[in-house]
């Protein structure tokens, strides 16, 4: 019982809450507006993280930057295609947790091919994870739509930005923690079980998230981005669950065409046997080092406002 409701009721709850979020918007769609341009949508961007006192440098950076090229075009384009559909910063960032909490449910039903037949029933399981990586990158971008929304429209607020922020941890929570009742870290082989490694990389986010809230608690307004931002654990999710998709998918396709075929056999078996794992290691060595660099232009920063404040 306790199978069905998470293998069919749950996922049709989560597309049910989606439809009728979007429903909820038409009745609310605004008439044709007028908005800001990309580039001045880019520098409201960086004087609300802290970078007025030297925006124009930093907008040149920025356009240069893959997020100035990509992201922000990205963010801004979909920004204005929400507000036609009615919907509000809030709503939308609800999509995101509804579309985490999809990952969630995809991953562990994804894993159940984990230990299956490598050359049939395994590549019929893992080919989901292709389909999973594009939503990640969505839920990507959707992260950044809210915001815009609420920039484009003028309607920034902190209830706002709170839910956002919130939202954010509970996404990076469920993008992990589906790994952990999986077979995707377990080695019986082995004797090795690197489940471990889910929730320390699920601390260390949140460390590195509290000590960027503290840090403007604590007066320092500027921020600086470092490689453990979440559009780059995105990008590391999104790059693995890719990597075990595609192979999967390959030999999937392969065996329908020629069941004798061998080509993916050993490739794939690598992939399989050892590519979550290097995920979750590159993600623990990011997270390590942006602490790390973090904490020191943190510390250097503070020690200038409080000798400013003894002078």
């Amino acid at each position: 019982m306790t199978e069905i409701l998470f293998s069919l009721v749950f996922p049709l709850v989560l597309l049910l809450i989606l439809i009728i979020i979007f429903i909820s918007g038409i009745s609310k769609r605004s008439p044709k507006q007028e908005f800001m341009t990309r580039d001045e949508f880019i520098k409201d961007w960086l004087k609300d993280h802290g970078q007025a006192h030297k925006l124009d440098e930093q907008f040149v950076q920025m356009k240069k930057d893959p997020a100035g090229l990509l992201y922000m075009p990205l963010t801004y384009g979909g920004a204005k295609f929400f507000i036609k559909c009615g919907l509000s910063p809030n709503k939308v960032s609800f999509m995101n947790l509804i579309l985490s909490f999809l990952i969630f449910w995809g991953v562990i039903m994804a894993s159940a091919g984990h230990t299956l037949d490598l050359i049939t029933q395994q590549p019929l399981y893992g080919s989901w994870f292709f389909a999973l990586a594009i939503l990640v990158l969505f839920t990507g971008i959707v992260d950044g739509i809210d915001g815009a929304i609420a920039r484009l429209l003028d309607i920034k607020s902190k209830t706002g930005a709170w839910l956002d922020n919130v939202i954010d941890r509970v996404s990076d929570i469920l993008m992990l923690v589906c790994l952990v009742p999986t077979s995707l870290l377990v080695y019986p082989a082995y004797g090795l079980d690197f489940t471990w490694i889910v929730w320390t990389n699920i601390y260390l986010i949140f460390i590195y998230e509290y000590m960027r809230a503290r840090h403007e608690g604590l007066g320092l307004h500027e921020t600086k981005p470092f490689i453990g931002e979440r559009i780059t654990r995105i990008i590391v999710i999104a790059t693995f669950f890719v990597m075990y998709g595609v192979s999967s998918l390959a030999t999937l396709l392969t065996n329908l065409i020629n069941p004798s075929a061998t080509i993916w056999n050993a490739s794939h078996t690598w992939i399989t046997t050892w590519a979550m794992l290097i995920y979750q290691i590159s993600l623990l060595v990011i997270m390590i080092l942006s602490i790390i660099l973090f904490a020191k232009y943190i510390w250097k920063n503070l020690k200038k406002i409080e000798n400013f404040d003894v002078e």
